[in-house]
């Protein structure tokens, strides 16, 4: 959220009072530092309709009064007034009375307001005014596509009103500045979740713009950890581009998508705030460094409302521009930037408190963290990776189908694999072979719910000499002669925690020969981890199975067909909560393979 730091300041000089009410409170919070006499004037100054702001000016996409279309000139006044009651008719907001500035930022403060009260309705005249503008947008467009005000304003308008489809046309009858046009494009399509055509466009937008511009609009310092800041400046426009493919690549929602919706919504943020620009906003506020700052990061705002201190708050209420809620840091750490082939699932936080950016996707309106298992099985040379995924409760994703990803990429140029299953289970598991480590991103797409749930994380091959697999954990045992990987995926438990007293498959691979004349020893066991004193004492004695509650021995005679695969369903008694190390242990001839994990068994709902 994003305000006027006279909200947060008690402090602030009475000549700036009349400036607060102009105040910022945004969907995820900023508020405005001191204000000198000299903001308080250029905040005030564009109270009435502000001829001086439709005159020919040195920004070539304002346009030159003596050009304009009759229509194109009434469209820049429409604009002016629909915003000035616009802002004026807004209503009050109830929420972020606890707020604090979290991220100071010129004149306006930033701080989350995820998880608070959501923005009252808007007006049904302000929704009216706004559609009339966009039917004089229209127009004026229609006689002058080559203004290039207009068409920005008819994008802005037609995304602010929900109207998807019109901002697709409207970017596409755009016929003024090219890279412009191109933008306005890539910020429609974008809108609309089209990832890999708002690229596109986007690409020939940054092609087709000055050189100046382009380095601008590349520039990804604020998302970044300030650490980063001097080395990532000293690469230079051109030199920064291999980082820049790194560092978005890394922060990308979900991979199993096309394009790079995360650098889409960072060219979008460029674009609406250029349009943001070039006319009046509800804050008020004539343009600057600090809005662009507070736009690049959190995004713009898509719902209005005022809000006053309170009785004893002497101060008139302030504008609240609310953007998009849930929203999501996706920046990695500086640690998985700087050598992304050591990075762990905690390397990504979305919830992460002090955030340099967030991002509120439109096709989920919420991301968790998904609870899975990984395991690696020989295929020669190469390892297929089973990435088992389960959809808990708590993730809400919402009823069937899911759609479910598994991408592994290197992030050394080469191509990343994608292997995406439709109409995918709650629960189940997808192979994807490799040869190298790799990153794993694991995901799944709730179409219905729109909620999506990921993990990410390295992985590495199995040597070629390996003899054991990992083992994955099943719903149920295969009790087949010749039990497969491929065959039991589709029914991978999909994590490594689960309830006591559950029955649940195990599934591994030998590849070592076993037969009836030279049997291979196998144990399965599960030891408590971090038990007490008392409880190994009474386990070493007998008493207790509490310290081991699964041991399982057998002699392993080979398969018929001599197939790796092996399958068993364990009985995991009703145990006390906590990490038990589930070992699958393989002997013979001499030599012995194992192979753990840690299950962490949690208490009976």
């Amino acid at each position: 959220m994003t305000q006027l730091v006279g909200r947060f300041a008690s402090w602030i000089r009475r000549p700036c009072l009349a400036v607060a009410s102009l105040g910022l409170i945004a969907g995820v919070g900023l508020a405005p530092q001191i204000l000198t006499a000299q903001n308080a004037a250029a905040a005030t100054s564009a109270s009435p309709i502000d001829t001086n702001r439709f005159a020919a000016s040195r920004d070539p996409l304002r346009g030159n009064t003596n050009s304009l279309s009759a229509l194109g000139s009434s469209a820049r006044g429409q604009q002016e007034a629909f915003e000035r009651n616009h802002r004026l008719g807004l209503r009050f907001y109830n929420g972020g009375a606890d707020a604090s500035c979290e991220v100071p930022l010129g004149r306006i403060c930033y701080w989350n307001n995820n998880g608070d009260v959501p923005p009252p309705a808007e007006r049904a005249d302000a929704k009216l005014e706004r559609e009339q503008l966009l039917d004089l947008l229209g127009r004026a467009q229609a006689a002058d596509p080559k203004d290039d005000w207009v068409s920005g304003m008819r994008v802005r308008y037609a995304i602010e009103g929900g109207f998807a489809d019109m901002a697709i046309t409207a970017a596409r009858a755009c016929a003024g500045t090219e890279w412009w046009c191109q933008a306005l494009r890539g910020l429609a399509l974008h809108n609309l979740n089209q990832h890999a055509a708002s690229a596109e466009a986007f690409d020939k937008a940054l092609v087709s713009m000055p050189a100046e511009q382009r380095c601008a609009w590349t520039d990804i310092t604020m998302w970044l950890d300030p650490f980063q800041h001097e080395p990532y400046k000293a690469m230079g426009c051109e030199g920064r581009q291999a980082r820049n493919a790194r560092v978005l690549r890394l922060a990308q929602p979900l991979w199993m998508l096309p394009g790079n919706d995360v650098r889409n919504e960072l060219f979008a943020r460029r674009t609406m705030s250029r349009v943001h620009s070039l006319g009046r906003i509800p804050y008020d506020l004539q343009w600057g460094d600090d809005l662009l700052e507070s736009q690049v990061r959190y995004g713009w705002p898509t719902a209005w409302s005022v809000q006053n201190g309170g009785v004893a708050d002497p101060r008139p209420p302030q504008v609240v521009g609310h953007e998009p809620t849930p929203s999501y840091d996706f920046m990695p750490t500086v640690e998985a930037i700087e050598n992304p082939l050591s990075a762990q699932a905690g390397d990504w936080d979305p919830k992460r408190k002090k955030a340099r950016m967030r991002y509120s996707t439109r096709y989920a309106n919420g991301f968790g963290n998904l609870p899975y298992q990984f395991a690696r099985f020989r295929r020669g040379d190469t390892t297929l990776l089973a990435g088992g995924y389960r959809l808990m409760r708590e993730l809400e994703m919402g009823r069937a189908p899911y759609t479910a990803g598994l991408t592994l990429d290197r992030l050394d140029g080469s191509a990343a694999r994608t292997v995406t299953k439709d109409s995918a289970g709650a629960n189940g598991a997808v192979l994807v072979p490799f040869t190298s480590p790799t990153i794993a991103s694991l995901e799944v797409l709730a179409p219905v719910g729109k909620r999506a749930a990921r993990v990410r994380t390295v992985v590495q091959p199995l040597p070629t000499d390996t003899r054991l697999s990992d083992y994955l954990l099943l719903q149920r045992g295969d009790e087949s002669p010749t039990p497969s990987l491929e065959r039991n995926a589709g029914q991978a438990y999909g994590s490594l925690e689960i309830e006591g007293g559950t029955r649940i498959g195990i599934y591994w691979e030998m590849y070592r020969p076993a037969s009836p004349n030279a049997p291979l020893q196998v144990s399965i066991r599960a030891t408590r981890l971090g038990a007490s004193f008392m409880q190994k004492l009474g386990a070493s004695i007998g008493l207790s199975k509490a310290l081991t509650p699964v041991s399982i021995k057998y002699n392993d005679n080979g398969r018929p067909d001599g197939g790796p695969g092996r399958s068993l369903t364990l009985n995991f008694p009703p145990v006390a909560a906590g990490d038990y190390q589930l070992t699958v242990l393989v002997s013979g001839a001499g030599v012995t393979d194992s192979t753990t994990q840690t299950i962490r068994v949690r208490p009976k709902r």
